[in-house]
């Protein structure tokens, strides 16, 4: 009796040993998937990181040109204010029944020169980033 149960524990002992060797191989496996997968999100998340970074500059970079293009709206206010009040001070049909070509050529070269204003204001490409030479 003693040699059978000698035999069963000596098979449960290589059993064992065996499935414990199994476990240990299928956990390394495990261990070297997840490591795969750590460098892929590690790059991930640089790329991320790089994102962020660049929308966040262009964010500045809008600001900015809202800034300006705030400060430029104030600028043309003030402007129309003031010829506002030119205007209304001012009898412009007793001038033109007057002196309608003086009046004529000082409104062809205000006209023009807001035209070229508005031109450049509503121009789409004037954000467009320029080529720099050095």
């Amino acid at each position: 009796m003693g040699f059978k149960l000698s035999l069963i524990l000596g098979g449960l002992l290589v059993v064992s040993l065996a499935g414990s060797t199994y476990y240990i191989n299928y956990l390394n496996d495990q261990i070297g998937i997840l490591k795969g997968n750590q460098i892929v999100l590690e790059t991930e998340i640089e790329k991320q990181n790089e994102s962020i970074e660049r929308y966040l500059e262009q964010q500045k970079n809008q600001q900015v040109q809202l800034n300006q293009l705030e400060a430029d709206k104030q600028a043309a206010m003030k402007d129309v204010n003031r010829l506002r009040k030119t205007f209304a001070n001012h009898d412009l049909d007793q001038l033109a029944l007057a002196k309608p070509g003086l009046l004529q050529n000082k409104i062809n070269k205000a006209s023009a020169r807001v035209m070229t204003t508005l031109e450049e204001l509503t121009n789409p490409n004037q954000f467009d980033e320029k080529p720099t030479t050095n």
